[in-house]
């Protein structure tokens, strides 16, 4: 398994027949065989049988190696071997039930055949019913404890139940009896990987990679783990072997730009994302993140280019709306970005950013009653946000909401204590209500915190001097 692209594993039941390899004269070797029976009048033997079935299914003729099973059955009734090939073969082909069927008519006439159980194990796995398969490999274990395929497919199984650490210890068990499985130490490097054992999973892909050195996939897991570690150069190495092996490797291209764009190389970050849509045009992923990358660059008019690209991809991408957004409001096309926050609202309700990038839009287009609602939503879902409590307290001020704005700016002090702007808006607040000694008060308070703002006063001759320091913050 990878993040990707699944590396392609042989299944077993092609295994048991010997090496795939076409036979161009394949008719002919049939006839050479049939020509010493006839079906219909002789008995014929086994091997004889055997024989033909085993050419049909090199040369993936699943129809007519069934027919000839058929023909085996029908003659040897009780043959444990071609109960077990019919049911290789329908597991081939994908009649899971079926196969699973003959697999059990197998093991009555031989229930102690690991390879069939092992076989079986694999039918389980494919159908989707993991538990079943795990008993099946159980008892191949328990019948020929060193059978390393066994182990190998129950790590398979518990990986695609998610228990990685027990599919980990299957695989430590494979390379402990065969040092050489490359394939147990490329899932050593996936399941690590998942469990945030970084260090074991790159070292499970370079023992991977010292024994499959073109396996683009490794190269390119071994470079989300590096990229994982904050190894970006690294993890670039890594994604450029990946693509040295398989140049048209989308996601290689794509990760790639990631770590590119997480050392600040913008330019040539967009570049790899560009290379990743040559190749994946529909990954409105991609077009995203160019989109983030000519924000970064301060290109507005280029980053709403690709964001509205993304958009068009997928019109649920929450995050696309609120970059677009950003950009309309960065060119103060306020309405604009006004649209896409609240596109992004409904999309994401519950994303506090979101809700404080609309409430700043509203109060740029002076929309101070939709701002105040939109700091509320803010506030239910980030209620220790010392900023938007103060925006949300300059709101109310403008709305001359008096009470509720001096609570505001409280909070906002309580929750950044060393933050004197709040005490000078409460104190401004208390010289509007005619309350002079708490305006003094939160005046002091604010001195305290920021002395280099204190002035010598006395209020009843230096009232003006007091109000235009506080008018002037």
């Amino acid at each position: 398994m990878n993040n990707f692209d699944d590396l392609d594993f042989q299944n077993e039941a092609e295994e048991n027949f010997g090496e795939s390899t076409p036979n161009q004269n394949i008719e002919d070797e049939i006839s050479r065989i049939t020509k010493s029976f006839d079906e219909l009048n002789t008995i014929v033997d086994s091997e004889s049988l055997e024989e033909i079935i085993n050419l049909y299914f090199e040369d993936n003729q699943f129809e007519k190696a069934l027919e000839y099973i058929d023909i085996l059955l029908k003659y040897y009734p009780y043959s444990t071997e071609a109960y077990y090939k019919k049911a290789l073969i329908l597991d081939n082909i994908g009649e899971y039930e079926e196969a699973l069927f003959y697999f059990d008519k197998a093991l009555l006439l031989d229930p102690n055949d690991s390879e069939i159980y092992l076989n079986q194990g694999i039918a389980f796995d494919n159908s989707g019913n993991y538990q079943q398969a795990l008993n099946s490999y159980n008892k191949a274990l328990e019948l020929e404890p060193e059978n390393i395929e066994a182990l190998f497919n129950m790590g398979l199984t518990y990986e695609r139940l998610e228990q990685f650490s027990d599919a980990i210890e299957c695989f430590m068990r494979v390379v402990n009896f065969d040092p050489n499985f490359k394939d147990a130490y490329y899932e050593l490097g996936y399941c690590n990987d998942f469990l945030d054992l970084l260090d074991d999973s790159l070292e499970a892909y370079n023992k991977h990679l010292e024994l499959a050195p073109l396996n683009y996939n490794a190269w390119y897991n071994k470079g989300i783990v590096l990229n994982r570690k904050g190894k970006f150069l690294k993890a670039i190495e890594s994604y450029e072997m990946s693509l040295a092996i398989r140049e048209k490797f989308a996601p290689a291209w794509y990760n790639c730009g990631n770590a590119y764009a997480s050392l600040g190389r913008v330019h040539r970050a967009i570049d790899c994302y560009k290379k990743s849509i040559s190749l994946k045009p529909n990954d409105s992923y991609a077009y995203h993140n160019i989109a983030n990358a000519y924000e970064e660059l301060g290109e507005y008019e280029n980053a709403i280019e690709y964001y509205s690209r993304s958009i068009d991809l997928d019109p649920h991408f929450c995050d696309s709306f609120c970059g677009r957004g950003n950009c309309f409001f960065n060119l103060d096309k306020f309405e604009d970005a006004l649209s896409d926050y609240n596109s992004a609202v409904l999309l994401c309700k519950d994303y506090s950013d979101i809700w404080y990038s609309k409430a700043d839009t509203e109060v740029a287009l002076k929309k101070y009653h939709e701002a105040m609602n939109s700091y509320e939503m803010l506030l239910d879902l980030d209620g220790s946000n010392s900023d938007a409590w103060y925006d949300y307290g300059s709101v109310l001020l403008e709305l001359k909401k008096y009470d509720e704005a001096l609570t505001a700016f409280e909070k906002a002090s309580i929750y950044n204590p060393n933050w004197a702007e709040p005490y000078y808006e409460m104190s401004k607040i208390h010289f509007v209500l005619s309350e002079f000694e708490e305006g003094l008060m939160m005046l002091e308070k604010g001195f305290d915190i920021n002395p280099k703002d204190r002035f010598t006063y006395e209020f009843q001759k230096d009232w003006k001097k007091i109000l235009d320091f506080l008018m002037g913050r």
